[in-house]
């Protein structure tokens, strides 16, 4: 403690030497200043804080308005709180998480069986392509389900759907025809489909093998 007797305590709580007039660690003007902020109403001409703001008050810094009472913001909510950040359009509900994560799952079909074929250019070892559940079609363009690179084969060649695990084959009013077992198919027209069934499309042949007997 007795170190502490050449220095000051000033109101904010700093220690500085004795011999010094004023604070040092203290902003300007804090210690038995005059020159500080003052919040005060919007003067007009008639009001005595315009009055004195002409005069001796040159020196100090006014806020205008400081004290004009802002209204508080409505809220339905009753659990409102002014003084929490609220962070509007964000979701809460689980329900709607779970529906937005559901709808983001890719939807697996069941694998009911194959094409197989070994006429296709750079496929000596032949090459398969999977018939799932539900319509498969096949074609030329690439956005089909089973792409055929065949200059004789249309871009929306055939359709095979496979229903109740029954297995059913349709031309789509291709250029150059659908045929099965040989026989030519009529457009748009539905033929059962069985394991063991050729189909040929353009100069390409394709066997038809059921996943299930």
């Amino acid at each position: 403690m007795n170190k502490l007797k050449d220095f000051k305590n000033c109101d904010k709580g700093h220690f500085y030497p004795k011999d010094a007039d004023v604070c040092p660690y203290c902003p300007k003007g804090s210690e038995g200043s005059n020159d500080k902020t003052q919040v005060i109403s919007e003067p007009n001409d008639s009001s005595p804080v315009a009055a004195s703001s002409n005069s001796d008050d040159v020196n100090k810094t006014h806020v205008f308005g400081g004290n004009e009472e802002k209204p508080a913001a409505k809220s339905n909510n009753s659990g409102f709180d002014p003084n929490k950040t609220f962070i509007s359009g964000a979701t809460t509900n689980d329900d709607e998480d779970d529906a937005s994560a559901s709808s983001n799952k890719i939807v697996r079909r069941k694998l009911r069986a194959w094409l197989v074929t070994f006429d296709l250019k750079d496929m000596e070892y032949g090459v398969d392509f999977k018939i799932e559940e539900g319509r498969n079609t096949i074609g030329k363009a690439s956005s089909s389900d089973i792409t055929i690179d065949d200059n004789e084969v249309s871009s929306n060649h055939a359709l095979i759907l496979c229903k109740r695990d029954k297995f059913m084959l349709t031309d789509e009013l291709s250029s150059n025809g659908t045929f099965l077992n040989g026989e030519d198919l009529t457009p748009k027209a539905i033929y059962d489909l069985k394991d063991g069934d050729e189909i040929k499309i353009g100069h390409t042949t394709l066997l038809f093998k059921q996943a299930f007997k």
